[in-house]
């Protein structure tokens, strides 16, 4: 068990008791201004107990493009031509299946229609969704690639592929899963998600780039998403595999500043950077957490953005995190996580070396020259985390678990290389009193007053932590 320290703080019991899950999904809506909406995932018996239903729709995995899509449309115009509203329950044979997986909010006669994807087979290795795309893939690509999967979709659907195709340039982070959910109330169960995306796009501007031993290239973006939550609220996922390298799980707010929820039980989920991220609150209850270095020489489980007014961001209880036996993984330097600094183009934080260096409050983040602004929606992006109840393994750095956003790090020693200021730099923001202390220079400045939050709430710490050896 860890004892509290500046760099790995430790929760009280009383604290730690603020974070079961009943508490955590309780509430959703505007940060600050939450309502009320108990959300009990595990009173689902067919999530949980492995209750029977009898789906409404069976899809056989043949490897065929495209396959499970169609039904995901064809449930979609049954709904909406018949008026159902209860739950739809569409069954997974036991296969590959190929190409995206579009599952969008379902309204029917003003009622939230929810779709559950589960797999026939009892394991998860057997029922395979896998397609490859990446944040940079340009628009016109995605098009070309996916365009005909889409075309013959309902609106609902088809919607989605048109916002994304027609972007100007690349698709972004946001836009590149292989599923995409959109759906309230969405589950799933029992089977895989695999990007397949491994560092193998050209970099735009040049025609090729070092690679390593592996012939993935070892510069440029890689953001590869198995699963986006896009704004859904009670979405649950059991016994679910997510595979990629960078972002395999992303959830997202249906706005700025505006919380949903999703839980996660007994999922196995890997990647190396960032890997588990985003705005909302996410529940991971007796997970895998697999850290993966046999690509990057660096790695960060989790990158939350959480709203400083969101209560939660993302909670990990008795969950195991592991690695991959990675020399990279087995020298003990790999961080829970970092919080990220969404949207950030120039920073209050720091000291720059730029003469004439200024960053001002504005309505965007940008920065050009010296001269920049920050969004008060960036600024207040300040990430949440608590782990557990959890098992950690060796890869996890134990004397400072958590990162700086484009900063130094510390080696499993405790010694700390500092990196060259950067334009987004963030400390660890360990606290609502850091996040007020990093800021007391220059908030009045930009007459900013952050008075009425609470300067004891703990935004990143751990509760009777277990450090396990791996083999």
């Amino acid at each position: 068990m860890q004892t509290t320290s500046p760099k790995r703080p430790q929760l009280t019991r009383e604290q730690a008791e603020q974070f079961h899950y009943l508490e955590v999904l309780k509430r959703t809506g505007p940060a600050g201004a939450e309502y009320l909406d108990p959300w009990d995932p595990l009173q689902d018996s067919f999530m949980i107990d492995g209750g029977a239903v009898v789906p409404d729709y069976r899809v056989a995995g043949d490897g065929e493009i495209g396959v499970l899509q169609r039904v995901v449309d064809v449930a979609v115009r049954d709904a909406l031509a018949s008026g159902r509203t209860d739950r739809i329950y569409i069954e997974l044979g036991a296969g590959l299946y190929r190409g995206l997986v579009y599952v969008p909010a379902l309204v029917v006669n003003g009622v939230n229609v929810p779709i559950t994807l589960f797999a026939a087979s009892d394991d998860p290795a057997s029922t395979v969704i896998t397609e490859t795309i990446d944040a940079e893939m340009p628009a016109a690509d995605y098009a070309q690639i996916f365009g005909d999967l889409f075309a013959q979709c309902h609106d609902t659907i088809k919607e989605i592929h048109d916002k994304i195709c027609t972007r100007s340039g690349i698709i972004t982070t946001a836009n590149a899963s292989v599923v995409r959910v959109e759906n309230h109330g969405f589950q799933m169960k029992g089977l895989s998600v695999r990007n397949g995306y491994n560092a193998d796009r050209v970099q735009p501007g040049r025609d090729d780039g070092p690679r390593n031993a592996a012939g993935q290239f070892t510069t440029g973006q890689h953001q590869a998403v198995a699963v986006l939550i896009a704004g859904a609220d009670k979405v649950h996922l059991d016994h679910v595999h997510l595979s990629s390298y960078q972002d395999t799980l992303y959830f997202q707010g249906p706005a700025p500043a505006v919380t949903a929820r999703s839980f996660y039980s007994h999922c196995y989920i890997e990647g190396d950077v960032d890997f588990i991220f985003g705005q909302t609150t996410a529940y991971f209850w007796e997970c895998e957490i697999k850290s993966l270095g046999s690509r990057a020489q660096h790695t960060w489980v989790c990158a939350p953005s959480t709203n400083i007014r969101t209560p939660y961001g993302v909670v990990f209880q008795s969950c195991t995190f592991t690695h991959d036996n990675s020399d990279t993984a087995l020298a003990g330097h790999f961080n829970l996580g970092r919080q990220w600094f969404e949207g950030v183009r120039c920073t209050p934080y720091g000291t720059s070396p730029i003469d004439g260096y200024a960053c001002e409050l504005g309505d965007i983040s940008q920065f050009e020259g010296t001269q920049g602004t920050i969004s008060v929606a960036t600024l207040e992006s300040v990430g949440k985390c608590a782990v557990l109840n959890c098992k950690i393994g060796a890869h996890i750095n134990t004397v400072a678990p958590w990162a700086n956003w484009n900063g130094g790090t510390f080696d499993p020693n405790g010694t700390y290389t500092p990196a060259p200021w950067s334009a987004r730099f963030r400390p660890t923001l360990y606290s609502a009193q850091d996040f007020i202390d990093g800021l007391s220079h220059w908030a009045p400045m930009a007459s900013l007053d952050f008075s009425e939050i609470d300067q004891n709430e703990t935004f990143l710490a751990e509760f009777e932590s277990k450090e396990i050896s791996l083999k």
